[in-house]
């Protein structure tokens, strides 16, 4: 998951150091500190350990930059050095990275300038092997009309809701995706828009065609015109998804139904967690079989892929156990049937977990949350109850 990062601001201006707080406080999983200088006496506030990221101030009173930086990388072997000045002159510039600083920040400050520069530091350790990947789940059904999307948009919910976790939720039906309505958003830009751009792919442009969904997730739409959906190739979707792992704790993908083409099997491939959504139905249970096979088939560990069972009725025709029997796999978890109260978040366009967190799909949900996160949380439990309160 992303790297949670200690930066340390080294300026006597308030207002650089006022300016850069206010920035970074925009990021998640940022540690930082303020300093009018790093003298000996004064390591203390950035703790026992180097800093990440020691962000410097030209403009500063501290005499010249370089003097300066040159000591403190004596000081501070491990950290990097970005450098903030008013002088953009390629001379200027050059003199700073012969020095040893990693990142020129101009000065009037931009803040999307300064926070791609702290993304993209945070890429570079994570492809160095510095940093775990955040985790990707994706939800795809058995058959249309089963829940999928709604399971998928609460799940990204419901993971944001904890403190500190970031979390993207990626519409992958491309043909025709329906995150966007729940979440009651018209993005300006989609998953297309990257893809059409996709050489020059970084954290910027991604951030440009992302959209802050009022829970804290962000969100990466589907194309708007249908037809925009021919242009996306499974490659794009690998590069978009390797830099997505890279910035998020968990990713959610909703994928199309019953549909396997290039861009979804690609998808799939990224998944940690595969979630196959069906009912209590033959049909449904009949195509999830086939879809976890062909899935498997295409070189996807079978460890990786579980059936979910959606919109659960007591006294149902098929029974848990004989699905079990027919698909020759523990099913992994049960939603119930909360019918009205999912569509009225619907046509609200607010997740059910945000809506009304102690629906009864809610509170089941945010369980199957923690199941996901802690996979030996609640022992047998998957959702459902029988008699006596023993898990079904």
């Amino acid at each position: 998951m992303p790297h949670e990062l200690n930066i340390l601001v080294e300026s006597s201006r308030k207002q650089i150091l006022t300016q850069v707080s206010e920035i970074l406080s925009t990021l998640p999983k940022v540690v930082f500190c303020l300093s009018e200088g790093l003298l000996p006496e004064q390591r203390a506030q950035a703790g026992n350990t180097s800093p990440d990221i020691i962000i410097l101030d030209e403009g500063a009173d501290g005499g010249d930059i370089v003097t300066r930086l040159l000591k403190l990388k004596e000081q501070f072997v491990q950290s990097a050095f970005f450098v903030i000045s008013p002088d953009t002159s390629p001379k200027n510039i050059v003199r700073l990275m012969k020095a040893g600083a990693s990142e020129f920040i101009s000065n009037p400050l931009k803040a999307n300038n300064l926070i791609d520069a702290v993304e993209e530091f945070r890429i570079r350790r994570m492809n160095a092997g510095k940093v775990t990947k955040g985790k990707v789940c994706s939800f795809i059904s058995s058959k249309g009309g089963l829940g999928s999307s709604v399971i998928a948009v609460n799940s990204a919910a419901a993971l944001v809701r904890q403190q500190d976790r970031t979390v993207a939720l990626c519409d992958m039906s491309l043909e025709s995706g329906d995150a966007s309505v729940m979440l009651d958003l018209m993005p300006e830009l989609t998953i297309a828009d990257l893809c059409r751009h996709i050489q020059r792919l970084d954290v910027s442009l991604f951030r440009g065609a992302i959209t802050r969904h009022m829970t804290g997730l962000d969100f990466l739409a589907a194309p708007l015109n249908p037809a925009e959906a021919d242009d996306i190739e499974a490659e794009h979707v690998s590069q978009i998804l390797s830099l997505v792992r890279k910035l998020y704790d968990y990713c959610i993908l909703d994928c199309p139904s019953m549909h396997l083409d290039a861009r979804t099997l690609e998808a799939l491939k990224f998944s940690d967690h595969i979630f196959v959504i069906s009912d209590l139905s033959v049909t449904a249970i009949r195509n999830a079989s086939r879809l976890c096979k062909h899935i498997e088939k295409n070189g996807i560990p079978r460890s990786r892929i579980s059936v979910v069972i959606n919109r659960y009725i007591k006294g149902s025709t098929l029974s848990v156990a004989e699905v079990e029997k027919s698909l020759n796999r523990t099913v992994y978890w049960i939603f119930p049937n909360d019918f009205a109260p999912i569509v009225s978040s619907i046509n609200r366009g607010t997740p059910l977990v945000k809506l009304n967190s102690g629906a009864v799909f809610s509170r089941n949900l945010l369980d199957f949350v923690e199941k996901v996160q802690n996979p030996n949380v609640n022992g047998d439990y998957r959702g459902i109850k029988g008699v006596f309160g023993k898990a079904i």
